[in-house]
């Protein structure tokens, strides 16, 4: 590892920089990898969510400079914003950009999902196939999302804020910047309130996010932003299907049609994921053959196509897929010693760019053509009065509370740290306050 490289993943880990809008994985551990492609995914492929268009309106040249940083960390000779050719507006802007930094572009995308998977994005802009159950570094590149690259151009600063959209049901749909840990409730609030009698949200995109009902939840450091919905909204019901549910109504229904596995970005890759045989495992109570046919679900990237997209029949292969995997973890079969994976190189589908799906019919299967509303950027203050910092905010070893109920703390200061050799990064005070509550789970501070 270079001088640069140490003290740039360095100074990632110490502003507490993590993937912002997926799983929070630690940025500092992409900075400490070789590569020659440094990839920007500004695809943001959810329908409904709006953050990142936001972030390269108002502040590209330091997404530009995030990726430069990580470009010299990484030993990469090309840099490439991978970004959905609609957005017209913004490519002229970005291209400008990009002519004066070097060996940069712009690469522009079709209107598809999940175009922002980050397997899909290194394969639209290099060619080349990551392997099942690997990472893009395997394959000479490395991708980080626009705030991501907003935030570590700030390093070693604290984070403290997120950039978050909310949709949907609520009265003014806006994106804005809140500081972590403020409640999703004020964050509606923020945009004049409820549109929708009895709301649900799910967190994150309407893909691939989760369910919630408790608006008290705070926002995160990976948080991307909400969809409100009615709770008798069609897509409520189909992501909160329990496992019995959408077990007891595959067995009966499904056909075997394979549209699950024909329009799978994973599968279209030439990786051996095939929904409809998890989906036949329905069929057996037991035995080698249900363990053979759960295995054919390990490669799922749970982009939810199958379920919410594909199947004819409505029923759930995402789900199916989702607990073989658990009960595989269980059995401890997993990506690298389950049966079906082979040594030879995968290879993208023939007809890959003919199944992409466009986002514009994703939205209308969804049902959420009467919520894809504009959210445009707010740039007024929230100043919650409160504010709850949650100790898991990333992938890897969970914070432990460095503060004391009553004592006072500044805005950027460390209310949360990891271990020196374990794997994630410490949490800060988005506001100047009063420590309140402090358990395994989170510290409050009120303002």
């Amino acid at each position: 590892m270079s001088d640069f490289s140490a003290e740039f993943s360095g100074n990632l880990r110490t502003a507490g920089v993590v993937g912002a809008g997926g799983a929070g994985f630690p940025s500092y551990v992409k900075a400490q990898g070789k590569a020659e492609i440094a990839l920007v995914n500004a695809a943001e492929c959810e329908p409904l969510l709006k953050k990142d268009q936001k972030i390269l309106e108002h502040w590209p040249e330091k997404v530009f400079d995030g990726l430069g940083l990580l470009m010299r960390a990484v030993g990469a000779s090309r840099g490439m914003v991978g970004i959905k050719r609609k957005h017209e507006k913004l490519i002229p802007r970005l291209k400008e950009i990009a002519a004066s930094r070097r060996n940069v572009s712009v690469l522009e995308m079709g209107d598809y999902y999940p175009a922002g998977d980050e397997q899909c994005l290194v394969y639209e802009a290099t060619g080349r196939v990551v392997p099942p159950g690997g990472i893009p570094l395997d394959v000479g590149c490395v991708v980080s999302n626009v705030e991501t690259l907003y935030n570590a151009a700030f390093a070693p600063r604290p984070v403290t804020e997120t950039f978050v959209t909310v949709n949907g049901g609520v009265k003014r749909p806006a994106t804005f910047r809140v500081p972590v840990g403020v409640a999703w409730r004020e964050c509606v609030e923020f945009c004049g309130g409820f549109s929708v009698k009895d709301p649900a949200y799910i967190d994150g995109g309407p893909m691939m996010g989760n369910v919630r009902t408790d608006f008290d939840l705070p926002v995160v450091k990976a948080s991307a932003g909400i969809i409100v919905l009615p709770k008798t909204h069609q897509l409520i019901a189909k992501k909160t299907q329990s496992r019995p549910v959408f077990s007891r109504i595959g067995r009966s229904a499904c056909d075997q049609c394979s549209y699950c596995t024909e329009l799978c970005p994973r599968y279209l890759l030439g990786h051996n994921v095939q929904p409809h045989r998890v989906m036949r495992s329905l069929l057996f109570a037991g035995g080698p053959e249900h363990k053979l046919h759960s295995q054919y679900g390990l490669l799922c990237c749970e982009c939810s196509l199958c379920s919410l997209y594909s199947c004819p029949e409505g029923l759930n292969p995402r789900e199916a897929c989702v607990a073989a995997k658990a009960d595989l973890r269980e059995a401890k079969i997993g990506v690298k010693n389950f049966r079906l994976n082979t040594a030879s190189k995968p290879e993208a589908h023939p007809v890959r760019d003919f199944r992409k799906v466009p986002v514009s019919r994703l939205v209308k299967r969804l049902g959420l053509d009467d919520y894809n509303k504009d959210a445009p950027w707010n740039d007024g203050t929230l100043s919650p009065s409160r504010v709850r910092i949650m100790m898991a905010q990333h992938i890897g070893a969970p914070c432990a509370p460095a503060v004391k109920e009553g004592q006072r703390v500044e805005k950027g200061a460390v209310v949360g740290g990891v271990p020196a050799g374990a794997l994630g990064c410490p949490v800060h005070a988005s506001v100047s306050g009063t420590v309140g509550r402090v358990n395994e789970r989170y510290v409050e501070i009120i303002a």
